[in-house]
């Protein structure tokens, strides 16, 4: 079975260590092969199925590798989110540099109709969007999990604010941009629950666009560079 043969293979850790220089990159390995397991299960089967068993075998590593990094179930879960908002931030992480920010991406500045339609593709409804909903949703009622990923949601909150005034203004320059952009990131992750009730799956396409249709009066996309300091 795979996860007895994971049991019995020596952790990357002590491999890497052997090696002068490789441990870093070898530990930033490991972590992003447990991390990238833990959004899958996510996806596929749901906060509750997704054990430290089911995420050891997915992943290919030795128990002795994920407990490590990761002594609990909650542990995986921070640092899976940290990951899981990295695109959307207003920095890269580097301990994921491969993660995007959102705003240096193709298409950016041509308004608010256009960029929710992509951020809908692109971010929300992907494998990584539909993992961050199952983590939000847990929270709800577990509370250890709640109080472990809180800083880091406040921290994403504050971050997100400061960078969505780098892109977009509101038309009465009144500094709603905010507030706007939180109806939009509501309205959006509302969407992941709509389309289950939805027959048509053009139905979210449209509500996406009429959407999109409201905001554009009130906020309007800046050219990229604009509020650079």
């Amino acid at each position: 079975m795979q996860t007895e043969n994971a049991e019995n293979q020596p952790s990357d850790e002590t491999s890497a260590s052997r090696t002068p220089g490789a441990n870093d990159l070898r530990v930033a390995r490991t972590t992003g092969r447990i991390c990238q397991a833990v959004i899958t299960c996510l996806d596929e089967v749901g906060y509750a199925e997704t054990s430290i068993n089911r995420v050891q075998s997915l992943a290919g590593v030795s128990r002795g590798a994920l407990t490590h990094h990761f002594p609990s179930k909650e542990a995986m879960m921070v640092e899976t989110l940290e990951r899981l908002l990295d695109p959307v931030r207003g920095q890269p992480n580097p301990k994921n540099p491969s993660a995007r920010p959102f705003g240096q991406s193709e298409g950016q500045g041509d308004g608010i109709d256009a960029d929710l339609p992509r951020l809908w593709a692109k971010v929300v409804n992907t494998k990584e969007g539909r993992a961050l909903i199952e983590l939000l949703v847990a929270a709800r009622t577990h509370s250890e999990l709640a109080e472990r990923i809180r800083p880091s949601l406040h921290a994403y909150n504050a971050e997100i604010g400061l960078n969505i005034q780098r892109l977009y203004s509101s038309a009465d320059g009144s500094g709603e941009v905010t507030t706007l952009w939180t109806i939009c990131r509501a309205f959006l992750r509302g969407l992941q629950l709509q389309q289950q009730f939805e027959s048509d799956p053009r139905a979210v396409d449209e509500a996406i666009a009429t959407f999109g249709k409201i905001l554009a009066p009130h906020l309007f996309a800046l050219k990229p560079g604009t509020n650079d300091k």
